[in-house]
C-alpha cells in the first residue's frame, strides 16, 4: 500500500466524511466546518487543515508506525 493517505467525501452542512488509510489499517470519521461567508474553496480547505490536525494528533498520541 502507498503512504498513509486520506479520502475525503462531502456532506451538507460543512460536514466531510473522512477515512485515514495506511497499511496497518483505517479510521474514519467527520469534521464540521463553518460554511457561512466563505468560498467552497475556503471551505474544503477548512475541512483538510481539521482533518490533517487530526492525523498529526494520532500520530503523536500513538508515535509513528513501526520501521
Amino acid at each position: 500500500m502507498p503512504s498513509p493517505h486520506y479520502v475525503v467525501r462531502r456532506s451538507r452542512s460543512g460536514r466531510f466524511n473522512f477515512t485515514l488509510l495506511s497499511e496497518h489499517g483505517r479510521i474514519s470519521g467527520v469534521v464540521v466546518v463553518p460554511t457561512e461567508k466563505l468560498s467552497r474553496e475556503e471551505i474544503e480547505r477548512s475541512a483538510r487543515a481539521k482533518i490533517q490536525e487530526l492525523a498529526a494528533a494520532l500520530v503523536a498520541a500513538v508515535g509513528p508506525p513501526p520501521a
